[in-house]
């Protein structure tokens, strides 16, 4: 138990303790007055009808009540709870002039770039729900961060930047609202603004009228901050030239917008901030752009301390003094406030307690499953779902709940075995789920994690208490289906050509109502296989068309499915990847394990209707499909191949610098087979990138070209490192990493090889036992297949390694640092170089 109101004791503390004194000084008067009385002789021959026990009851309960008040006020918690409290997130794009004119100091003593640093950091913290992006600019433009919530990077990212971080000189404004304006995608969607810091001097590039022009049509306002003083000139530092701030040409980009004009004062940075907030807040939303944000909220318990006291006082009042019976209200009081409250449902300790409590209570059992230190979604769900006050409110009176946990460490071999037993004995397979059973044992459906929330959760569990199965995320086959289907398309009194076409039928029926579900439901798509298959396996040996007509339909969904996994660009196979929670090469192996299930489906058909013409074509597309799908398999195998050889060329020959440095020389090219390597890699790369060049492609756009590229600088690596020019050798093996690693997909995660070579293991149904990642509901939830255990079953994939895997959105942010330095730096100096190599001018400049 800890108290929020410490504080408090400074009066509760004199109080309490003036109260005990009181009584004490009572009590001695008290005995004074007795021994006048009885003339110190030591005997009392006075009689009362007050009874002493009951005097003693009385000082005692008023006291208590008194000390029971005090620790009230000092607000006793027990912990802290997490809610989630929904605010409206707006997408902002910030564009920071990191020209050489905002070093000068003339905003209230300090820089022009340091009073914008103050700002921006402000504002950056009191926008916890807002996606943030950053854009330096100067002569030319950089994306520090995409559109995201990770304040950290964020944060990070604004101490980094420094004036003169470009080659390239002026202030182009519109090639920076160009540049935010692409980072908001083609239709901004419905939130979003621009914010420019700028001091509006020496501006270059071209006229901003055509952008300007498009931002207020898609309703995206230019919100402007100018620094320094206007029009008075300031000294550019360690330079002789002069710098004069123009806020006139910041303010006019914020009138064509309809935005707002701040001129920045770090003495009224809290009022500016106001200020930008309520116009960031004006921004119309659309209803879909909410995010949730949780924080601690403190369990309070100060009423049980303030029962306690009204009770004492309650004794004080009604307990008679005088007479030898307890007054009847007395008595009612104190058995009304000693009965228990009735608690319907509860949480207990084990499986088997909850089955017995739940006999008792005549209610359902509920058994939760989780995976605490290894599954990121069961503490999402921990998090989210089952700590919320909605939940537990929901759960006393309507369950009997226990919960099933199977870290990865902390428990005894028997208390693993125990535990992998009933996942087996309910047939759990997925992580986090709860599982509800009827007091006989009997399933009645389950439930993952619900990324609506508590309140969505709780109805879809009352929907599964009261009967209805469908609402349960295991409704994957026939045997879920509501009632009166499951009795129509199982009557006995059909014969076998009526059941087939009925089961077919039906899987027709679904599968237009909601054709997109299909793809996107693992349970959907689970039930019309089982559909398909029933009618094919019910169809008379007579009825060849029926059977070919089902068999046909299975192999078009797995054929389907296989499709919705490749990626049409590079760009979409990295999203596919964050949204699945995968990495590419996995998403790939399972189109791949979908198309050859497929394939066999199909050959398995043939035979039923020779020279079908549809079952032809299919057979020649999915043929097709997997020699693609291989060809991008073998591209990212060798663009993983090319990227650590060429790291670990470079890691050797900056060793042997060092080692240079030091005078350690060798009579032998102890790196040529390490370059040899990475010569070869990079060759193969070429190879494998010509094969899948034709569009649609995974290929990046300027892919094919920076790997020739590449191949031109690390095949001249091997000539100064023979003559012991290292740092020459070096650089031309930095120069080719860089090629492979596409500026343009800073942002973005290396494709990696996955684990293991072997293909993806197949379930019953042909298909990647790792989760499909939108899962099994029409909503589109986030990953309701869960999570598996680390060995909880035999011949899986390595789910366990993408759950630690931290938010997409946080992934794309880590630009992390190689072994040869900082990417942003390189990529900052790789774009000069490019803009030196282009032949382009250095624009004019009046002041720096």
């Amino acid at each position: 138990m800890e108290f929020l109101a410490l504080k408090n004791l400074f009066w509760v503390l004199p109080i309490i303790i003036l109260a005990i004194g009181l009584a004490a000084r009572s009590y001695h008067q008290r005995k004074k007055v007795i021994s006048l009385l009885t003339q110190n002789s030591g005997h009392c021959n006075l009689k009362s009808n007050a009874s002493p026990v009951r005097r003693r009851i009385l000082g005692i309960t008023l006291l208590s009540s008194l000390v029971f008040a005090g620790i009230s006020a000092l607000r006793p918690i027990s912990g802290f709870v997490r809610t989630e409290f929904k605010r409206p997130s707006k997408n902002l794009v910030i564009l920071f002039d990191i020209s050489k004119s905002m070093t000068a100091t003339d905003t209230e003593g300090i820089s022009r770039n340091d009073a914008a640093k103050l700002l921006l950091r402000e504002f950056i913290n009191s926008r916890p729900t807002d996606r943030i992006g950053l854009i330096s600019f100067a002569g030319d433009t950089f994306i520090e961060t995409p559109v995201t919530r990770s304040r950290a990077t964020l944060l990070k990212r604004v101490n980094q930047i420094q004036p003169g971080d470009f080659l390239v000189p002026g202030t182009d404004i519109t090639a920076a609202l160009e540049e935010a304006q692409n980072l908001l995608t083609e239709e901004p969607p419905p939130g979003s603004a621009i914010i420019v810091l700028s001091d509006g001097d020496n501006v270059t590039g071209g006229d901003p009228k055509t952008v300007l022009g498009q931002l207020k049509k898609s309703q995206v306002p230019i919100i402007a901050v100018a620094f320094g003083k206007d029009g008075v000139p300031a000294n550019v530092p360690r330079t002789e030239m002069f710098t004069q701030s123009n806020h006139n040409t910041v303010k006019q980009l914020s009138e064509s917008t309809n935005g707002l004009f701040l001129s920045a004062s770090p003495k009224e940075v809290d009022s500016q901030i106001a200020k930008l907030n309520t116009r960031v807040d004006t921004i119309e939303l659309d209803g879909k752009n909410i995010a949730g944000e949780l924080y601690e909220r403190p369990q309070d318990i100060f009423v049980w301390p303030l029962s306690l006291a009204l009770f004492c006082l309650m004794i004080h009042i009604l307990l008679p003094l005088k007479i030898k019976h307890w007054h009847p209200l007395t008595t009612a009081v104190v058995f009304l406030l000693t009965l228990s409250p009735s608690h319907y449902g509860e949480e207990v300790d084990s499986y088997e307690e909850a089955l017995e409590v739940a006999k008792t209570e005549e209610l359902p059992v509920m058994v939760i499953f989780t995976g605490s230190d290894w599954s990121k979604l069961s503490i999402t769900f921990e998090q989210e779902i089952l700590t919320h006050q909605i939940f537990k409110k929901w759960a006393e009176t309507k369950v009997i709940w226990t919960l099933i946990d199977l870290p990865r460490v902390g428990l005894t071999d028997v208390e693993r075995r125990a535990r992998r037993s009933l996942v087996e004995e309910l047939g759990v397979e997925t992580f986090p789920i709860a599982v509800f059973l009827d007091v006989n044992k009997n399933p009645m459906g389950s439930l993952t994690h619900d990324p609506k929330g508590p309140s969505s959760w709780i109805e879809r569990a009352d929907a599964i208490l009261k009967g209805e199965i469908a609402e349960a995320d295991t409704a994957a086959s026939t045997d879920y289906l509501p009632e009166e289907i499951r009795k129509s398309l199982e009557d006995p009194a059909l014969t076998e050509t009526q059941r087939s076409v009925r089961y077919y039928n039906k899987a027709l029926e679904l599968e237009k109502a909601e054709p997109e579900l299909t793809l996107k439901s693992t349970d959907r798509f689970k039930l019309l296989l089982d559909l398909y298959s029933k009618a094919a396996d019910a169809a008379p040996m007579l009825r060849n068309d029926l059977k070919f007509a089902a068999l046909h339909k299975r192999g078009l969904l797995y054929h389907r499915k296989g499709q919705s996994n490749v990626p049409k660009s590079e760009q979409e196979i990295m999203m596919m990847a964050m949204q699945e929670r995968s990495d590419p090469v996995k998403l790939l192996k399972r189109a791949k394990g979908s198309f050859q299930k497929a394939l066999e489906i199909y050959k398995g058909a043939a035979p039923l209707k020779p020279a079908d013409e549809e079952l032809s074509d299919n057979l020649a597309l999915v043929y097709k499909n997997i020699s693609r799908v291989q060809d991008y398999l073998d591209f990212l195998a060798a663009f993983q191949t090319a990227t650590q050889d060429t790291q670990n060329a470079l890691n050797q020959e900056n060793r042997f610098v060092e080692s240079l440095k030091r005078e350690v020389n060798t009579l032998t090219e102890v790196n040529k087979k390490a370059i040899e390597s990475a010569v070869n890699s990079i060759q193969n790369l070429i190879t494998k990138a010509e094969a899948i060049k034709d569009s649609p492609t995974i290929l990046p756009e300027e892919g094919l070209k920076d790997y020739r590229l590449a191949e031109e600088d690390i095949v001249l690596a091997p000539s100064p490192h023979r003559e012991r020019r290292l740092e020459q050798a070096a650089q031309h093996i930095q120069d080719a990493l860089d090629h492979l690693i596409d500026p343009q997909q800073q942002q973005q995660q290396q494709p990696s090889q996955g684990e293991g070579e072997g293909e993806p293991e197949k379930g019953e149904n042909g298909e990647s036992e790792e989760p499909d990642g939108e899962g099994g509901r029409q909503d589109n939830q986030e990953n309701p297949q869960g999570d598996r255990p680390e060995g909880d079953e035999p011949e899986t994939g390595d789910e366990g390694e993408d759950e630690g895997k931290g938010e997409p959105d946080d992934n794309d942010l880590k630009r992390a640092e190689k072994e040869g330095g900082d990417l942003r730096s390189r990529l900052l100096r790789k774009q000069q170089q490019e803009y030196l190599r282009n032949g382009r001018r250095i624009p004019r400049s009046k002041s720096h």
